[in-house]
């Protein structure tokens, strides 16, 4: 983006840094279907006390205009009192979207609940925005409210049900990639000739190896016949300890994969390097079967990745330890992955970002599915504490199995409708649909079902390329 005017009234305090509104205008200009070359052509200007002025065709007046939050919003974010307004469209869109029939801003700057258009056009060469958009994007992709204090589950993680998200009832919509319908609308009143980029939905799916039968547990094996109801699986953990071969986990790990790689959808499959533990089964990645795997898995075309252990979660040394070990496994130095059992903060960033990781793919609530950053779009957040965007991707987590079946206790053909419901809203914006299963939960025949299914329906779909996101563009 072109360098924003340096002028600044005295009497405006800065609140928000500049940084932060530029990096939320280009956020939304991205979820507008703006090419990188069109917004790098917009030009900032913070003269006028209160406003940001977007002017996005050079030589005219043409811009869109947000307003800034004041001290005394400012200082209300800080104590936790956050509100949020509804806006409505400028006008009917075109090609009505039946999903968004309305915008929700938290961190809304407005006094009002209920506000009119979300923008309105002033003198023809001016949208106006009723709200300091750029910041609800950024305190919103950036989790602000995981940065204030707040109680935590069992596992020391933020509840979705402690989520604003979820008290106000939008945790089922990607919030802010909507908002990029509304600026696309804008953009295109004030440029009649302008036109956005086509919107395709795009899929990632995801494998975290928790389990791998790799070293032989008869406690685990006795559970498939005492808890589970399987003794032809229970019979087959003790053959494959006794010849060395394939595990049920293994098999299904295998079918997943290639359920993944037949239909031409981007498969992601995470794997540990932590010790034995209550959460970490502790299988050794230089097994022989386990590496054949990889290098098998790896000549297919899948994506092998990092699953840091529980016992990482704000443990930076172990964390790093865990990261060395899966890398040389790999023999990859640019990986992503996702942290066990969700266990994520904000800072959780900053430690995969001191790693040099790709991306982090953690961000989903475990106890419901739906868009914890109130986006699906893969993004570099906004590090609060260090006033900057961050130098890794967040491709934000959609939906699990575990949370379908053992947090929300859907029965199998419910858990797939939400899971349609997901795949519908993130194709109403051009996003990327992301959903982790277990190798796992292929074994319970009613969970395997509906997702071989998902993956008919979505078979073919466009892969999300994060290496050249890696490299500057998403």
């Amino acid at each position: 983006m072109a360098h924003a005017a340096v002028r600044l009234q005295v009497e405006e305090p800065e609140q928000f840094p500049r940084s932060a509104t530029i990096y939320g205008i280009r956020e939304l200009g991205r979820r507008a279907g703006a090419s990188e070359q069109f917004i790098q052509s917009w030009r900032l200007e913070f003269e006028t006390p209160g406003f940001v002025d977007v002017y996005i065709q050079a030589g005219t007046r043409k811009r869109i205009r947000f307003p800034r939050g004041d001290e005394k919003f400012w200082e209300t974010v800080r104590k936790g009192r956050f509100k949020t307004s509804v806006a409505k469209w400028m006008r009917e869109p075109v090609n009505s979207c039946a999903l968004v029939s309305d915008f929700r801003i938290p961190f809304s700057t407005s006094e009002r609940r209920e506000l009119g258009p979300l923008f309105e056009i002033s003198n023809r060469d001016c949208a106006e925005c009723a709200v300091d958009l750029p910041a609800s994007l950024v305190l919103t992709t950036g989790r602000f409210e995981e940065t204030l204090p707040h109680a935590c589950d069992q596992h020391g993680r933020f509840s979705a049900f402690s989520s604003i998200a979820w008290r106000e009832g939008f945790l089922h919509r990607p919030i802010v990639d909507e908002y990029g319908l509304a600026v696309e609308q804008a953009l295109q009143d004030l440029l009649p000739g302008w036109q956005t980029a086509e919107r395709k939905l795009r899929v990632k799916l995801g494998h975290d190896v928790d389990e791998i039968g790799i070293p032989f547990s008869p406690r685990t094996t006795a559970g498939h016949v005492l808890r589970r109801g399987r003794p032809t699986t229970a019979i087959r953990e003790i053959v494959a300890a006794l010849s060395a071969t394939e595990t049920s986990y293994q098999l299904q790990l295998r079918r997943m994969v290639k359920l993944a790689v037949d239909r031409d959808l981007d498969c992601g499959v995470y794997w540990k390097a932590s010790p034995a533990g209550r959460h970490d089964r502790g299988y050794d990645l230089c097994d022989p079967r386990i590496a054949k795997m990889i290098a098998e898995f790896h000549e297919s075309g899948a994506e092998m990745g990092i699953h840091p252990g529980y016992e990482t979660f704000g443990a930076p040394e172990r964390f790093h330890g865990e990261v060395s070990v899966v890398r040389k496994a790999l023999g990859e130095q640019k990986v992503g992955g996702r942290q066990d059992f969700l266990r994520w903060n904000p800072k959780t960033w900053e430690l995969w970002e001191s790693e040099g990781l790709a991306y982090d793919a953690t961000v989903g609530f475990a106890d419901q599915i739906g868009f914890r950053a109130g986006t699906c779009y893969p993004y570099r957040p906004w590090l609060f504490s260090q006033e900057r965007e961050a130098q890794l991707l967040e491709i934000p987590l959609v939906a699990m199995d575990t949370t379908l079946h053992s947090y929300m206790k859907l029965p199998p053909e419910e858990a797939l409708q939400k899971l349609r419901e997901c795949v519908a809203r993130c194709r109403s914006v051009g996003g990327l649909f992301t959903v982790l299963w277990h190798n796992t939960k292929m074994l319970d025949r009613g969970y395997a079902g509906i997702y071989e299914t998902l993956l008919n329906e979505l078979a073919g779909s466009d892969r999300y390329e994060w290496r050249s996101s890696c490299n500057g563009s998403n």
